[in-house]
């Protein structure tokens, strides 16, 4: 799905949630049913289906929960500085409810961006190499100069990449995670999550305080990341990545799907050249993502990537030839590493300082 030619830069970057519902006792019934339930979509899917309301399902399945007293936790979870919002209530992001499964509410602490904002998320594996981490930062930075809202799931690795570089830029980031928002997983990007909370971004959840992270929610928690959003960018990824699952869930939902693309040998780039393979449009530079939206970027990290030490030494080698080298040969002339060879010289490519062709890649004439 194409955005056309969508205007970024006139549009308020944060928005204000309306929390107040015109039925509080539904909003009480319905936290009660999640913390009974532990936030479980299909679960709750189904006590909607049956009762038509969350106070008639809480009535219901009430006396199977002793522990759980509906009036006395909506008190308790009022002086926790976090709020809930209902799947038709007028806070509820407008991308969110277009999906087939959404969330039937979230929880939300600090302030979703404003309507009017493009979200985009970035994603990868928790165990990417620094350049790919690198790059997540600058393409998040990049994107973010130009008003986009940028949505991860504050894990680590690409995740956490893509919040900081977000932040750097003074943008707008939303991180979705797999847990009651009391808690932070992992535990070391507690302070980045405080950090998006501050900088007027939100943690998001479909779960209620107190669930902890059990493994099957980060799979359910992906199709809010991807939903959230417009389009999504798959920065590094091997075959088992839920980076890859989070991009599954953006072609079901229309969503544009881009990848990086990694050394052809390296198994933490497979599931990324498998979605290239499959139609993920294939990007080396902000630039790409901005022009599928018809939007120029002004603020190209390219030019700063082109001025590094691995920049420099790429580049002499190159006007050191007569004719253009495959990337093996500058990986073995250089000493780099491969995965910064091939960014960099991605970079260099995008900055216009080196041309590619069938035979190579060679200085700019």
């Amino acid at each position: 799905m194409s955005g056309g030619g969508i205007l970024f830069l006139t549009v308020p970057r944060r928005g204000t949630l309306l929390f107040m519902s015109s039925d509080v006792k539904e909003r009480t019934a319905f936290h009660a049913c999640a913390l009974a339930r532990l936030g479980n979509y299909e679960q709750l899917s189904k006590l909607i289906a049956v009762h038509g309301s969350w106070e008639r399902a809480w009535k219901k399945i009430s006396k199977n929960h002793p522990s759980v007293a509906a009036e006395a936790e909506w008190k308790k979870f009022a002086h926790t500085g976090i709020a809930l919002v209902l799947r038709d209530e007028p806070g509820y992001p407008l991308l969110l409810r277009e999906i087939s499964n959404a969330p039937w509410g979230i929880y939300v602490r600090g302030a979703l961006p404003s309507p009017a904002l493009f979200a985009f998320a970035i994603v990868g594996t928790r165990n990417a190499t620094e350049p790919s981490k690198e790059l997540a930062e600058k393409f998040a930075y990049a994107l973010a100069k130009e008003n986009l809202a940028i949505v991860s799931g504050l894990a680590l690795g690409i995740d956490a990449a893509a919040h900081r570089g977000c932040l750097d830029a003074k943008g707008v980031t939303v991180a979705v995670v797999a847990t009651g928002l009391d808690q932070c997983y992992p535990r070391t990007n507690e302070a980045l999550g405080a950090r998006i909370v501050k900088e007027g971004g939100a943690l998001v959840s479909e779960y209620p305080p107190g669930v902890p992270a059990l493994p099957h929610q980060f799979l359910e928690r992906n199709r809010i990341v991807s939903g959230l959003s417009r389009g999504i960018l798959v920065v590094e990824a091997p075959f088992r990545s839920g980076s890859l699952a989070t991009a599954r869930f953006a072609t079901d939902q229309n969503r544009d799907v881009f990848a990086v693309p990694g050394p052809a040998t390296h198994p933490n780039f497979a599931g990324s050249h498998e979605l290239i393979r499959q139609g993920a449009m294939l990007v080396t530079a902000p630039s790409h993502i901005l022009e599928n939206y018809g939007v120029t970027e002004a603020h190209s990290p390219a030019a700063e990537q082109a001025d590094t030490e691995e920049a420099r030494t790429i580049l002499e080698h190159l006007r050191s030839l007569r004719r253009p080298a495959h990337i093996d040969k500058i990986i073995e002339a250089t000493n780099l590493e491969a995965n910064i060879v091939l960014q960099t010289v991605m970079f260099l490519v995008a900055a216009g300082h080196v041309a590619e062709s069938n035979e190579g890649y060679a200085i700019k004439m």
